[in-house]
């Protein structure tokens, strides 16, 4: 019985982590598809943004991109700011999942 217990709790992570593997940082790409260069891009798994990915490089040019890195499975959180000021947001990006997030003018994607 005890032997059983151990097993339902095995496949219970096991079912958590993707098949029992954990997911550790994984590289993906942001890529700016939209008319406007991006100043400012941040990427959260919690209530706070955080710092700004972009810090003091050059804004991301229209056609840019960059790599990101995903320290865990999330769900995690990007939001873009154009030099415009307007802003974009996405959530519930799998970081074990996504490899690009693009980001156009009126919407942004993670596949």
């Amino acid at each position: 019985m005890r032997h059983l217990a151990t097993l339902a709790l095995l496949a219970a992570l096991a079912g958590c982590t993707g098949g029992g593997r954990a997911c550790g940082p994984a590289g993906a790409a942001v890529e700016n598809a939209s008319s406007l260069a991006i100043e400012q891009l941040f990427l959260a798994s919690g209530p706070d943004w955080g710092p700004d990915l972009l810090g003091q490089a050059p804004a991301l040019a229209a056609a840019g991109r960059m790599p990101l890195t995903f320290d865990g499975p999330g769900p995690w959180r990007l939001r873009a700011v154009w030099v415009t000021g307007r802003a974009i947001e996405l959530g519930g990006i799998n970081g074990c999942h996504a490899r690009r997030i693009i980001i156009r003018d009126d919407v942004a994607t993670a596949d």
